[in-house]
């Protein structure tokens, strides 16, 4: 106990620092409760909470609330569109299947999904400003370049997929870590174009090469493939034809550093089409999950079995396939999973949720202002990065997943209003088959009609 001492008086002087930091930038608290998940190996256990995160969220709550009093002088809560089709599938998940969700074998499912919603209220509310937006983004590549060094040093490229060592640095696992891998590389390429002093963009090129070489130390074939994918969407982006050419060196350098670590990545690589194609290796499994899930939504339409029971239902409904090995594990389908525990209105309601975020981002196109446009730009990619990587993976309860949907409210108010167009006193107006008048208060003209 002694020896102890200590370490909780260091405890204890960080929680003082996050806790002032916080109160006064709440926005610092999403950036750290986003961040987090990169590094999950990393968080201590807190007595009484699952992790120190939930501590995070509340002192975030805190902040907000006060700076709000402070600012406008009342804690009224403005809810858009997205934000009540969120709540609508939350009490869906409660409707559906109350002891699923409020007494479930492996949480309290309310709660869970309560906290995402915060989280992406929060995230639209506090995110106001693109130097915030900066600082989260610095956060959590900080965060992740840790935590790829330790898979890259950790992991092991082998013949195949079983041959390797597949890692996730800190993270809860090498898929998870492979999407936050590919999301800290955009990050990164993002923040290398808004500095000058070569130092910083030295030090950020290495994050981006080290980023890239941990998305293939996961072996994860995903991981990869959302890798290209991001950079594909990087290049078409960026409009200034230096920046291309400056992109396509940097990704075909680290392409080329990952060859020199391991000669058998391109023999990986050739494997995924066939993989898919065949259904072979644990693609295969998977498919085989999606066919029980199938199964589970034909028995439960309109309800589902309930939220967060589809590993407990996995094993039984696999045994109704030919040929299947029965498992009890999730769907690695996030829309498969919604569709078989939620039913039918469940899905829905979770698709609208997504759609409305992507009309957000659509509609940021109105806005004039360069940096404005970047920033969007650069979450629009990671919010299809985490949409197609939700295809094998559970990722329905990922706090980057709904962060960025809650990012997208900051886009739409950033469209500006349109104002009438009021004719002057002084103008005579000519109506057809009327006599000329000048009182504008008999015309109006609207931007929205004309």
């Amino acid at each position: 106990m002694i020896d102890q001492i200590p370490q909780m008086i260091f405890g204890a002087a960080v929680a003082g620092i996050l806790f002032f930091i916080i109160v006064r930038q709440p926005y610092i608290g999403i950036a750290l409760t986003v961040a987090s998940a990169p590094i999950v190996d990393l968080i201590p256990p807190i007595p009484f909470f699952s992790s120190v995160v939930p501590i995070l969220g509340a002192i975030t709550i805190f902040g907000f609330l006060l700076k709000k009093r402070e600012v406008t002088g009342n804690l009224f809560l403005r809810f858009n569109i997205l934000h009540l089709l969120a709540i609508i599938f939350i009490v869906w998940i409660y409707v559906s299947n109350p002891q699923a969700a409020w007494s479930g074998l492996d949480r309290n499912w309310i709660l869970t999904f309560a906290q995402l919603f915060i989280l992406m209220y929060l995230a639209g509310d506090l995110l106001d400003k693109p130097h915030k937006h900066i600082v989260l983004m610095t956060i959590f590549a900080v965060v992740s370049v840790i935590s790829a060094y330790n898979a890259i040093s950790r992991g092991y490229i082998g013949e195949d997929i079983d041959a390797s060592a597949r890692v996730g640095g800190f993270a809860a696992g090498a898929n998870d870590a492979a999407r936050y891998f590919v999301v800290a590389m955009v990050f990164v390429t993002f923040l290398r174009s808004k500095v000058r002093q070569p130092f910083w963009r030295l030090m950020m090129l290495v994050a981006i090469i080290i980023t890239y070489l941990g998305v293939f130390f996961t072996v994860s074939r995903t991981g990869m493939v959302l890798l290209f994918f991001a950079q594909l969407m990087l290049f078409v982006f960026q409009h200034e034809g230096r920046q291309r050419t400056q992109l396509l060196v940097i990704f075909g350098s680290a392409f080329v550093l990952t060859l020199l670590l391991s000669n058998t990545i391109i023999d990986i690589l050739q494997t995924i089409i066939p993989t898919i194609a065949k259904g072979t290796d644990t693609v295969g499994l998977r498919y085989d999950l999606w066919r029980a899930g199938w199964l589970m939504w034909l028995d439960h339409p309109i309800r589902g079995v309930g939220i967060g029971m589809y590993a407990h239902n996995s094993y039984a409904y696999m045994q109704r396939l030919p040929g299947v090995m029965p498992r009890t594990l999730v769907a690695h389908n996030m829309y498969v999973q919604i569709l078989a525990e939620t039913g039918l209105i469940g899905l829905l309601l979770f698709l609208s949720i997504i759609y409305v975020s992507f009309i957000n981002f659509r509609k940021a196109r109105m806005v004039e202002e360069p940096e404005i446009t970047e920033l969007r730009n650069v979450w629009l990619i990671v919010f299809v990065v985490m949409l197609i990587g939700g295809i094998t993976k559970t990722d329905q309860v990922d706090k980057l997943l709904w962060m960025v949907m809650g990012v997208s409210s900051f886009f739409v108010n950033q469209i500006p209003a349109k104002q009438p167009l009021e004719i002057k006193p002084d103008e005579a107006v000519q109506v057809k088959g009327q006599p000329t008048r000048t009182d504008t208060r008999w015309l109006r003209i609207d931007n929205d009609r004309s």
